[in-house]
């Protein structure tokens, strides 16, 4: 249940949508003109479309990490744990945020009642929520009906709220909250949880952490810095292998938490591939494994290929890449062809199986020689390439005859000319539509593992001036040249981009251009195309292609 609040502090308002992350957090008091401390305090004006929270806080003066941390255990409740919180809140009286916090912990305690048609359906449901957990056949063999009549007697002044009935059960209230250290709660997947402790107090910190969040449990700890407070890993959710070389033993507090960033930005099948890959590179230092994250989207594995033979075997028979007839088996060498493959490669045969490096980065170069005695190719100096599209942009105002705006329902066509004067306006608002975290550019979003995600190492989206003309460009930032068959592939990931990914999302932001309101497309041109420099006849921009391999 995210919820969008306005929050005040003397004249400055700003709204911002609970649970927030720390950045957000922090944009917010910059907003509003306050630090960002354990000590902030913002007014809540108003709760936007959530009737029952805006009762709840309205109006209230409220610290603004407590009104966070309530706010991340409100949003992982069901409906029926959201009911009975803000019933037991009516019921108790609950004000502070001390109070709501942990009564966002003992909603267990309470049974709220609103609809009394089905009396065993109601005991039964009292029974379940104070029992927490009951399996099937229990449930269903229990008489609900007696049950909630035994309520009944136990509670002989139930409390009547907007809500429904609200009985007390005979689960203990336990006060979590002490109004100064959190309770340990997990809101979201965090690869590695802190624990840490000073002066008989103890906070959490899940990993990765932004400055502030440290600056805040050291402050709530009362130290001043590290070296005055213990911490420990509590607990991760790092594959063990891997844990065993970044977690354990681990003595820098923040190259742990570069750690947890990393695996934080990984799905689930990436962190089960960077654990396999570590095996075959035998990574063994969490500096190296740092380096293999980076660069893991430029290798292949081939588990259980350790001969040349092995490899052209898989290579011809399955993996897709040719027709295969099984009738011919006898007249092929494999061997031959895998060993002519793997001289054209950069690649080593391991104990897990071949391991195919694609990539041109140094420091992996060297820990893959190092470790697995990888020979170290030739490395090149970035080059960039521009591949260059034509821009659509249309607007809905049209201009009167004493050159003045006014607003229509259609839309009107921008052209060249006009176009090309507002270039630095379309550079700040593509600039701006890019993701903070995206580390290769619109590259992050290029999955497969081969020589193109290897050679492009980042593209990004600019636009530029030719011959009067003002046309989208991706620039791109290259490892080695690309040959024809990569560069095909690269076009059709950036033709994806245009029309489905990044270009959808700009054509629909409005654009400040002296005055008017422009919106600009990378993709619907009625004579759309994607050319380098060289194919639209651009002697300005130099670039080498080469053809065949790597």
């Amino acid at each position: 249940m995210r919820a969008m609040i306005q929050c005040m502090h003397e004249n400055n308002y700003q709204n911002l949508a609970f649970p927030s992350k720390e950045k957000e957090l922090q944009i917010l008091c910059d907003s509003l003109g306050v630090a960002n401390t354990t000590k902030t305090e913002i007014k809540i004006g108003s709760v936007h479309n959530n009737e029952r929270l805006s009762t709840l806080l309205s109006d209230k003066t409220v610290n603004l990490d407590e009104l966070n941390f309530l706010m991340k255990r409100l949003d992982s409740f069901d409906q029926k744990e959201l009911a009975t919180f803000y019933a037991a809140a009516y019921a108790e009286k609950a004000e502070t945020m001390t109070e709501l916090i942990n009564l966002s912990f003992n909603t267990h305690c309470y049974s709220l009642v609103a609809d009394f048609s089905d009396l065993n359906a109601v005991g039964r449901q009292m029974y379940l929520t104070e029992q927490m957990a009951v399996s099937t056949e229990e449930l269903e063999s229990l008489d609900g009906r007696k049950y909630f009549e035994s309520m009944i007697a136990e509670n002989p002044n139930p409390v009547i709220t907007p809500y429904g009935v609200v009985y007390r059960n005979s689960n203990e209230i336990v006060q979590t909250y002490d109004g100064r250290n959190f309770p340990y709660y997990q809101y979201e997947n965090t690869p590695i949880t802190l624990l840490l402790s000073a002066q008989n107090r103890s906070e959490y910190l899940y990993l990765p952490m932004e400055q502030s969040e440290m600056n805040k449990a050291l402050e709530r700890l009362g130290a001043k810095s590290l070296e005055e407070i213990h911490w420990q890993v509590e607990e991760h959710n790092i594959p063990d292998n891997l844990a065993d070389m970044a977690v354990k033993d681990q003595s820098d507090l923040y190259a742990l938490n570069q750690i947890a960033k990393i695996f934080k930005e990984m799905g689930q099948r990436e962190v089960i591939s960077l654990s396999e890959l570590a095996a075959f590179v035998k990574i063994t230092k969490a500096e190296e494994l740092k380096t293999l994250a980076g660069c893991m989207y430029e290798f292949e594995s081939f588990p259980d290929i350790h001969t040349p033979e092995q490899y052209g075997k898989y290579m011809i028979c399955e993996s897709g890449r040719f027709e295969y007839d099984e009738n011919l088996e006898d007249y092929i060498d494999f061997k031959f062809y895998g060993q002519d493959k793997i001289s054209r490669e950069t690649g080593a045969f391991t104990s897990k199986g071949y391991l195919l490096y694609h990539g041109y980065d140094l420091e992996m170069q060297g820990i893959l020689n190092k470790n697995i005695g990888l020979k170290i190719k030739e490395l090149h100096e970035p080059q960039e390439l521009k591949l260059y599209m034509p821009l659509r942009a249309v607007t809905y105002q049209d201009e009167n005859d004493y050159g003045d705006l006014y607003q229509v329902d259609y839309e009107i066509d921008v052209y060249s000319e006009e176009l090309s004067s507002y270039e630095d306006e379309i550079r700040t608002a593509i600039i701006n539509h890019r993701l903070d975290d995206e580390k290769r550019g619109m590259m992050d979003y290029y999955d497969e593992p081969d020589t193109v995600n290897a050679k492009v190492q980042k593209y990004l989206f600019d636009v530029e001036v030719i011959d009067g003309e003002l046309m989208g460009v991706a620039v791109l930032t290259l490892n080695a040249p690309l040959n024809q068959g990569e560069l095909i592939k690269i076009k059709e990931a950036i033709e994806g981009q245009c029309s489905d990914g990044f270009g959808e999302g700009l054509e629909q932001r409005e654009i400040k251009c002296n005055g008017k309101e422009v919106y600009v497309s990378l993709w619907n041109s009625h004579d759309w195309s994607l050319k380098t420099a060289e194919e639209m006849g651009i002697t300005e921009q130099k670039y080498e292609m080469k053809f065949g391999g790597m």
